[in-house]
């Protein structure tokens, strides 16, 4: 080979390898917007859990779900809030539970999944010292014997003699018959075989009274409590079982110790 025609080639090779590199570098990168740890994500969602088998969804930021509980029946802590607009989320950064930043990363903008999370990855594992035993029946006196101070710490208003207060603990009316300054003599007044309720529109939960038995002083109200599994107490427990004689007060979070699932919908990734 003539050495002219050698540095021809040579010049041919330098000039194309380094172009030939960068129109295979350019091919292979990815059209989409990959969602990566530190992408800033904006999205819409509906998270639920399975409850006796049905989905029930427990959040959302679409209103079309929140407004349709036929299609989507809610969980008993579901919140209505409102304006639903996307949620921007920066990933890793804590803002949201881990479970829900890992499923995000790999998906794309423009695509729709859904993202299952462990307990573990979600709201964390039960702690059941935060589980009390209820037994589900009992009895309270008709007549009662309290000082001022203990009336007031119960019924958050000071004793009239001749008034009727609601009890706050069994739902059924209670008459005060008379106060001194210091004590306070009351009368629970249920019906026999009356269903009272306790907390104001919580149907889930409620005090039967099966009978009263005994005369005067000694009249004792005999009850037993009805509750459905699930319900949502006004101090943040709900009734995570229901057996034979008793009831189970939780007071973990609802979503504590849950398998959460979250349909997404990416807008944009950046």
């Amino acid at each position: 080979m003539q050495p002219k025609t050698l540095i021809i080639i040579l010049i041919v090779l330098v000039i194309a390898v380094p172009t030939a590199a960068y129109s295979v570098s350019n091919h292979l990168e990815p059209k989409e917007k990959i969602i990566r740890d530190g992408s800033t994500v904006s999205l819409f969602y509906y998270g639920y859990i399975f409850i006796n088998g049905t989905p029930v969804v427990f959040d959302t930021n679409m209103q079309s779900i929140a407004n349709n509980n036929v299609t989507y029946p809610k969980a008993p802590d579901f919140k209505y809030h409102p304006p639903f607009s996307a949620l921007n989320d920066t990933v890793g950064s804590g803002q949201m539970i881990k479970g829900f930043d890992y499923g995000l990363i790999g998906m794309a903008q423009g695509q729709t999944g859904l993202i299952s999370i462990s307990p573990a990855n979600g709201y964390g594992l039960m702690n059941t010292s935060l589980i009390h035993r209820e037994n589900s029946t009992g009895t309270a006196p008709v007549y009662q014997e309290m000082t001022v101070q203990q009336f007031y710490q119960l019924f958050s208003a000071y004793p009239s003699a001749g008034e009727t207060y609601t009890s706050p603990i069994y739902g059924w009316k209670v008459n005060v018959l008379s106060d001194n300054g210091n004590d306070v003599y009351i009368e629970n007044n249920p019906m026999s075989g009356g269903q009272y309720y306790p907390f104001a529109n919580i149907t889930g939960l409620s005090i039967v009274v099966e009978n009263i038995t005994g005369s005067g002083s000694s009249s004792t109200i005999n009850y037993y409590t009805s509750v459905a599994n699930g319900t949502l107490l006004p101090d943040g427990a709900y009734i995570s079982a229901v057996g034979n004689g008793f009831f189970d007060l939780n007071y973990n979070s609802y979503l504590v110790g849950r398998t959460l699932y979250f349909y997404v919908q990416i807008v944009s990734v950046s």
